[in-house]
This record gives structure tokens, C-alpha cells and sequence, in this order.
């Protein structure tokens, strides 16, 4: 583990002071992150290298910025609030190896602004991190499931909460989507909890970082199914509380049929009743591939 030199503290302490004078907006979940040993454990987690970029999402104050540009190659920061422009304008210099971006992260494309970044700073791989605020935690997250991803590592703190949905098991109510589908393209090796204390000003919930790490190619779906498998997961959870076979009929474009369905879960021995929550992801693709396999009708013949 890396510790911080005393440069970075002194850095840390003068930002800190900066931010006595800066009135946070709780609407766009600022609680800027002051706790050292805590920024120090994220940059770790992180581990970026000379030939690693990092993009950071929602910097605040620049807390998490000053220490990962310690290692990094460079660090691209997108910060939502221009008001913060002056503070950072005063924490770093032309010598630190940063940019900021002042954009809606949702708006802009994290993978063109990687490939980007790469080019131009010569780095071989990026990191995605950052204190993520409660609003944009869900859209960003499932933005990063899917083929193709550039990242190396995602390195991301999220409300308490909100992490105990990503590694919900299932069979449990935190399991949905956001679950279901992060699985397919990434697992969780770290997760570490933040106490509300350490942020400025307090929130009323803890926080929690989790890292992910991509699965391999032979380990996630097939390219071309991904986008037919997101539909399948969206309309399974939909009406999380009906069985599975009432949440997809109607609803799923390619639904089979009421019977078809269920001659299906008998042959994967999936219970009749089976409920969204009740299956696993891996149990979810099988499905979804049965489910669209050409089946003999009656006649002898295959189905359309």
C-alpha cells in the first residue's frame, strides 16, 4: 500500500480550508470526501500507474484528484457544478497531470472520452472512479454494462444502500436489475465501507466503495444477445412481485406463449411459480436463450 507524502496532506489540509467559504448544494449529493486514510485506500484500490488514465466522476472539491494524480498518468475529472472551477483552478497547477471537465456525466461518452484520453497522454489503460451522487449512481452504472467497455478497473463509491443491491445474492429484495446485469460484465473483488463521518458536510447514510474488475470474454454474454438479454432482464423485474410467467406474458416481445413458457421452466427444472428474484444471472441467459430456440409445434414442425 501506498502512503500519502506529506506534500499531498499539506495539499489536502490548504482544500480543505478552501472549502470553509463554498456552500454545498445537497441536491447534487455534494459531501466532499475529507478522510485521508480513506482517499488513500480508494487511490490504492484504484492502483493506477504512470501508463494508467483515470476518469473521475463527480471530484467536488478535488480531495480524491490531488491523491490519484500522485501515480496516475493523468486524471480527466467531469464535475457537474461550475463553482467549483475557482477552487480547482487554485488546488492544481500546469504541472499536476489533470484536466477537469465541467458536464453532466450522463451527457457525454465516457468510453469516446477514454479512447481520447488514451491517445493523447499515451496511456495504456483507464480507470473509471469516483464518488458517485445518489442521482446519477443507477443510469451511470448501467451505461457501463455491455461489450466493449474500456475500462481496466471501476473504482466507485456509492451509498450503502445502493451497494448492497450490487452484490445482493439473489433470493434476497436488494437483487434486481442493476444486479443482474453488472454481473454479466464485471465482479466485485473489494468492498470497503466509508462511515457518513468522513465526509464534509456529514450525510445521514454511510457510504461503501466497490471495485470491479472486467470478466473475460469466454465469461460474459454474446455480443449480439446483449441487447435482447437487457430487454428480457428489464421485463422480468418489472413487476418484481408477480410470478415470472405473469411479469414476462404481454409484456416481453418475443413471449412464447403461456404454455411454451412453462414447458420450458420444467425442462430447466425451474419452478412453475419462479419469481425474478428467485434466478440467478447465469439462470436468466439460459432462459432467455431457450426461450428464443425455434421449438417443434404439433405438426412436427418448427415454430416461427
Amino acid at each position: 500500500m501506498v502512503s500519502m507524502p506529506d506534500s499531498t496532506s499539506t495539499r489536502l489540509l490548504l482544500l480543505q480550508l478552501k472549502l470553509g467559504k463554498f456552500r454545498q448544494k445537497r441536491d447534487l449529493g455534494q459531501h466532499f470526501l475529507l478522510d485521508e486514510s480513506i482517499l488513500e485506500r480508494i487511490s490504492n484500490a484504484c492502483a493506477p500507474g504512470t501508463d494508467t488514465c483515470v476518469i473521475e466522476i463527480g471530484p467536488g472539491a478535488g480531495t480524491l484528484t490531488i491523491v490519484l494524480a500522485q501515480s496516475a498518468g493523468h486524471v480527466l475529472a467531469i464535475e457537474y457544478d461550475h463553482r467549483l472551477k475557482d477552487i480547482h483552478h487554485d488546488a492544481f497547477t500546469d504541472d499536476d497531470p489533470v484536466s477537469f471537465l465541467y458536464e453532466d456525466a450522463l451527457r457525454v461518452s465516457l468510453s469516446l472520452l477514454a479512447g481520447k484520453l488514451m491517445a493523447e497522454k499515451g496511456c495504456g489503460s483507464t480507470i473509471l472512479a469516483g464518488n458517485l451522487p445518489f442521482q446519477i449512481t443507477s443510469p451511470l452504472l448501467f451505461r457501463q454494462c455491455g461489450p466493449d467497455q474500456p475500462w481496466k478497473r471501476i473504482v466507485v463509491m456509492v451509498q450503502k444502500e445502493v451497494a448492497d443491491r450490487i452484490t445482493s445474492p439473489h433470493n434476497c429484495r436488494q437483487y434486481g436489475i442493476l444486479t443482474v446485469k453488472l454481473a454479466y460484465w464485471w465482479k466485485i473483488t473489494e468492498r470497503f465501507e466509508v462511515p457518513a463521518q468522513s465526509f464534509h458536510p456529514a450525510p445521514k447514510v454511510d457510504a461503501s466503495v466497490l471495485v470491479l474488475e472486467p470478466l473475460n470474454t469466454g465469461q460474459t454474454p454474446e455480443v449480439d444477445d446483449w441487447d435482447g438479454l437487457s430487454l428480457f432482464i428489464d421485463t422480468a423485474f418489472n413487476q418484481r412481485r408477480k410470478k415470472l410467467v405473469n411479469s414476462l406474458a404481454g409484456r416481453w416481445p418475443c413471449f412464447p406463449g403461456r404454455d411454451v413458457f412453462l414447458e420450458i421452466l420444467d425442462e430447466m427444472n425451474i419452478p412453475r411459480d419462479v419469481r425474478a428474484e428467485a434466478l440467478e444471472p447465469s439462470i436468466f441467459y439460459r432462459l432467455y436463450r431457450n426461450l428464443l430456440k425455434p421449438r417443434m409445434n404439433s405438426t412436427g414442425h418448427k415454430d416461427p
